[in-house]
């Protein structure tokens, strides 16, 4: 029995026809498909030779990738100078779900490891730039995936201080997007991503704007997981505009938003660290042990040295025992430090001199202040910024540090870059 006209030539079918057709190189298209792809459905073999095709494509799609995991570790096994030669000459590395689990995997290194996640988007792009327009949904799609590449390699560069060579990246990012546009969810991502960059370079509108955007289209996707990352960028942006009350409703707001628990994390964590530095400790340390297993699920180095130093911040804000702060401080900072994120070591040591000075260890805030100095000046801070630290280490000189000027320097100092991280 023959498929009945009308079913061939239905809404669906009519589509699948436009898709396949629109996928195909131009050259193999035959003379008139230009005028009217769906008159390919005009006879029940074409119509199931479109079927079978769309269908052969899932299935390549599905092994592809299967695959990329293991090709992945392929890549990743060769020294660095041999990976893209293996891309650029081998078809076996050429494919979109390679991009796209490469840059799945730089999401998550960016956490504990910003220089390896900076390599894989970096990896991923040259993935992109090498994958057949044909078989990945035609070059917008590639020009997106290598949008969110560079974003992804912006992101990283970002996390580890380097803001100019973010900056850099983002750009690149925006002129391949004017290449593409077919994939909002990426477009979205990319939105996201260079809000983070603004916010930490202080222009605030420009971050909420992107994050106006990105979240209207995370809400369309009902996409959960990213619609969190968007509340706590934007409690974050508001942390750094010193407007803590507004932050703290925003991630108070998305305590029992449902997503993902390592989001739920990041959502009582910056939550915990805005309640202990604005004056409300017992309630940052009430709802520090409620999430204190929330937090033992994870071992990754950024996660770890944040609880040891929100819990040491606890502990200086009540008083209670400012060698214990002092040792989880310390700790925190040795971490941070060992695991490439100078930054926030850098900061995290701004609280280690606080306890310090309130110890009346003078020796120490020198040494350390000292430190800082160096620390910053290597790094894109403001520079009103960097002169108030400075202030700190010719006050420690003199043995005339006070609380006072620790809380002011502290303030510019986090306001000129907030805490870098994956989730904004």
């Amino acid at each position: 029995m023959g498929i009945l006209p009308e079913k061939r030539t239905g809404a669906l079918a009519r589509a699948l026809s436009q898709a396949l057709v629109g996928g195909e190189h131009p050259a193999s298209r035959t003379r008139g498909s230009d005028d009217d792809p769906s008159r390919a459905l005009d006879d029940e073999q074409s119509f199931l030779h479109l079927v079978q095709t769309a269908l052969s494509r899932t299935s390549r799609a599905a092994e592809e990738r299967a695959a990329a995991p293991a090709q992945l570790a392929e890549l990743l096994a060769l020294p660095t100078v041999e990976r893209e030669t293996a891309v650029v000459v081998d078809s076996h590395y050429q494919t979109y779900a390679l991009a796209s689990y490469t840059l799945e995997r730089c999401e998550k290194a960016v956490v504990y490891d910003p220089a390896l996640a900076r390599e894989l988007a970096r990896l991923a792009r040259s993935i992109a730039m090498q994958a057949d327009p044909v078989a990945c949904g035609g070059t917008a799609a590639l020009a997106d995936l290598e949008a969110y590449s560079l974003a992804m390699e912006g992101n990283a560069l970002r996390v580890a201080g380097e803001f100019r060579e973010a900056f850099q990246a983002f750009m690149e990012a925006r002129q391949a997007q004017e290449r593409g546009g077919a994939d909002p969810d990426l477009g979205a991502r990319v939105d996201y991503a260079e809000a983070s960059l603004r916010r930490d370079l202080r222009q605030f509108g420009a971050a909420l704007d992107l994050l106006d955007r990105a979240g209207k289209v995370f809400h369309a996707l009902k996409d959960r997981n990213q619609m969190a990352r968007t509340i706590i960028n934007r409690a974050n942006v508001y942390i750094v505009q010193g407007e803590f009350a507004q932050a703290a409703a925003t991630l108070e707001g998305a305590l029992e938003f449902s997503c993902e628990p390592s989001l739920a994390l990041v959502v009582r964590h910056n939550l915990i660290d805005i309640l202990a530095k604005s004056g409300r400790a017992l309630e940052a340390s009430r709802l520090f042990e409620e999430s204190r297993e929330l937090y033992l699920q994870y071992s990754d180095p950024l996660t770890t040295s944040r609880r040891l130093w929100v819990e040491g911040i606890i502990a200086r804000e009540l008083g209670e025992d400012l060698q214990r702060a002092e040792s989880l401080l310390t700790q925190a900072i040795d971490r941070l430090t060992a695991s490439g994120y100078g930054f926030d070591a850098a900061l995290a040591g701004l609280d280690l001199v606080t306890v310090h000075a309130v110890r009346g260890q003078a020796a120490e805030v020198l040494r350390i202040s000292a430190h800082l100095v160096q620390l910053f000046e290597a790094r894109s801070v403001q520079p009103e910024a960097l002169a108030a630290l400075t202030m700190v280490y010719k006050a420690a000189q003199e043995e005339a540090v006070s609380l006072a000027l620790l809380a002011q320097v502290t303030e510019l100092v986090r306001a000129s870059q907030v805490l870098g991280s994956s989730a904004g």
